[in-house]
Order: C-alpha cells, then structure tokens, then sequence
C-alpha cells in the first residue's frame, strides 16, 4: 500500500477501533463475560426462605412476602446458564443492585446482602439487578421484582 493510502485508512481504523472498545462492555440486560462465567439469572432469597429466580429475559418465578416494619434479610445470587452460583464476582468489583419504590427501603450490608423494610401492608416493586461497581452499570437488569407486604406497622 502507498503512504497516501495508509494515511486514509488510519481515522477509520481509529473509529473501529473506539467503536469495539466502547461496545466491549455488555448492554444492561443481557450476560456479563468479563470473569469467563456467563450470569443467566439470579436468585433473590430472604431470610424467611421464600426465594424469587429472575431471568436474563426478566421472567421470575416465586414470591417475596416481608411484614410491615420488620428488617428482613435478602440475599442476591447470580447464576450460570446450568443454574449453578457464579462464584466469580469479586465484592470489590461487583455488588447486588437494589431500587425499591416508595413504600420499602433496602439497607446495605454487604456486596450482595442486605434487609428490606416495608413501611405499610401493600403490593411495592423492587428492581435487582448486578452492579459492575467500576463501570458504574448494571451488568445484569436490573429486573423488577414485586414484593408483598403484610400486616401493619
């Protein structure tokens, strides 16, 4: 190739370049790869046991159900395609994502655990999701997940 024809190419190899960096990280909802295992799904249990499965496509299955006024316990887990916990998502890397709507509240403490409270018997909505901490988004949903309150305050 001639000089003049390389000195063409190189803005357009630059743009491809950029355009393959930035679209190497994954849209919100789709699968994270970055630590070589895929998340398919996760699974959001309180400390009662009742438990929610949440879809790459945001389908779930099961109930969450708190009391009114009662800090209980969540638990988030990704899982793999197979339905085995993907074990490697570093705290210092990654954390569970948790937006609840007016009517609940969610304290952190830790990566991946936290508590609900509800503040009135109620039907709210809370979305979960997988929270790349560096790239600061949602590597996985996050997914809307209802969750009933009993009893009053």
């Amino acid at each position: 190739m001639s000089h003049v024809t390389v000195r063409r190419l190189r803005p357009l190899i630059a743009i491809v370049t950029l355009a393959l960096g930035l679209g190497a990280c994954k849209d919100s909802t789709g699968p994270d790869h970055e630590h070589g295992e895929e998340v398919h799904a996760m699974r959001i249990t309180l400390a009662t046991g009742a438990s929610v499965t949440v879809s790459e496509t945001g389908q779930f299955n099961g109930t969450l159900t708190i009391p009114a006024g009662v800090a209980t316990g969540v638990t988030v887990t990704f899982l793999d395609d197979a339905g085995a916990v993907v074990d490697d998502l570093p705290a210092s890397e990654y954390q569970a994502s948790v937006s609840p709507n007016a009517g609940i509240t969610f304290t952190r403490t830790g990566s991946f655990t936290g508590t609900l409270r509800g503040d009135a018997a109620g039907n709210v909505t809370v979305r979960f999701g997988l929270f790349h901490i560096d790239e600061q988004h949602d590597d996985f949903g996050p997914f809307p997940v209802p969750v009933t309150i009993t009893g009053a305050n």
